[in-house]
């Protein structure tokens, strides 16, 4: 059975995680595993009171709250410490198609790097019903592999796609050499060879999709130009697809997650789903 694996460090978010992931679930058709990480420097938890409670009363108030909203069969569990090592197993023995989450700070950029799950982090506090989603391409490829699993997900009424080239401006290998301007000449014709293919198989992208893109050319200014974009087209959601974990929007993804304040979906196209 497809599953999903919903994540939560903040007991005062539950409520909202749970919701969103029902809403999911209903649409994916899967199971729910809900998993709760209890951290020493999160556990500040308002709704018990003063009274520190026990990971053992936690997880009989989230088994409440779950019952509440109609999940009966999820699975609830709960831990200490090691979030992020603990949703890694989950994932893989659940074989999960969807994990979402309301980590932030150094535990989400762990999971952007380890994680080949598709990931739903949940900004906090606002509507997450999406009208319009900016789907980001990554420039080191042009194909929509992930973009059924992406719409399923989302389920928004517009998309727009987008693609940032960024130049990372190079020099010649060896600096002494004299035909330097000759080897420099190669190289920026190779680049604008290939950011001409890799915008050509965007637009063909775009058109067979049905989607309206944009194709833009930055100098290492990545996360400002796709900040700036989502402000264009007024995006509420912000899909990444992105090749793997070693290219130029990989690692742009921890920076845009902290300046987004948006729900951010990431699909790596290796991932394990």
């Amino acid at each position: 059975m497809k599953r999903i694996v919903a994540l939560l460090s903040q007991m005062d978010a539950a409520k909202e995680l749970i919701e969103v992931t029902r809403k999911k679930a209903q649409t994916l058709g899967a199971g729910v595993t809900l998993l709760y990480i209890k951290e020493e420097r999160l556990f500040d938890l308002p709704i018990f009171g003063e009274e520190e409670p026990t990971l053992a009363g936690a997880l009989e108030y989230l088994k409440a709250l779950v019952r509440e909203a109609g999940g009966e069969e999820w699975a609830v569990l709960a831990y200490e410490d090691d979030p992020v090592d603990h949703l890694l197993l989950e994932a893989r023995r659940e074989k999960a198609l969807l994990v979402i989450s309301d980590f932030e700070g150094e535990v989400r950029e762990d999971l952007i790097e380890r994680c080949r799950t598709p990931l739903l982090f949940l900004e906090r506090g606002i509507v997450h019903e999406c009208a319009k989603v900016l789907l980001v391409f990554d420039p080191a490829y042009s194909d929509a592999d992930c973009l059924p699993l992406v719409r399923k997900i989302l389920e928004a009424r517009e998309y727009s796609a987008y693609l940032d080239y960024q130049i990372v401006p190079t020099m010649g290998t060896d600096l002494s050499l004299d035909p330097m301007i000759d080897t420099l000449n190669v190289e920026v014709q190779i680049e604008e060879e290939v950011m001409e293919a890799r915008k050509k198989a965007f637009e063909a992208l775009c058109e067979k999709e049905g989607l309206s893109g944009t194709f833009e050319v930055g100098e290492a200014g990545m996360v400002e130009d796709i900040l700036a974009r989502t402000a264009v087209e007024e995006a509420e959601c912000l899909a990444f697809i992105v090749e793997d974990h070693d290219t130029l929007l990989a690692d742009a993804l921890p920076e845009l997650a902290r300046k987004a304040r948006r729900d951010l979906l990431i699909c790596f196209r290796d991932h394990e789903a």
